[in-house]
């Protein structure tokens, strides 16, 4: 399915915007009862349905992790008929990989944190803006094509 050198950071994640993890733990592959579930999208990008958390624990640690890091039972790879892809777009209609999301999740954060070094509360709310629109308006630029370690025609 995946070569083990693929980067987890090139999956799209499954939800809009600023990436919120709410697990603080550090990732630990032996204590997974379920599976991150990755499906394939018609585009050819992977986008990871369920486990965006358990993904951006395993990124905060090690941005360039690969998937072949980890035991195969941590993946489970959706077939396209098993989910709907019209369903994926509603929840996030421009979905992104974390690479792109995590940096601007975190300057994002960095700005709500030092909204007083901000000369008026127009200049905050224009980066706000600038960066929201970034996660959420940017059209999906399908990367597929150029990942390494990436068969398009899987599944």
């Amino acid at each position: 399915m995946f070569l083990d050198s693929f980067k987890l950071s090139d999956l799209c994640c499954g939800h809009e915007g600023k990436y919120i993890c709410s697990l603080k733990k550090r990732f630990d592959p032996q204590l997974v009862n379920e599976p991150i579930q990755i499906g394939k999208l018609s585009c050819g990008c992977w986008i990871v349905l369920d486990g965006n958390n358990r993904i951006g624990l395993i990124l905060k640690h090690n941005i360039d992790a690969k998937i072949g890091e980890f035991p195969n039972k941590i993946f489970s790879f959706i077939k396209n008929e098993e989910f709907d892809e019209e369903e994926v777009y509603y929840w996030n209609p421009y979905p992104k990989p974390f690479s792109y999301i995590l940096p601007l999740s975190k300057q994002l954060n960095i700005v709500i944190r030092n909204k007083k070094t901000f000369e008026s509360e127009s200049d905050y709310q224009n980066e706000i803006n600038r960066i929201t629109s970034l996660l959420t308006k940017n059209m999906h630029e399908c990367h597929a094509h150029a990942t390494q370690g990436l068969n398009k025609n899987c599944i």
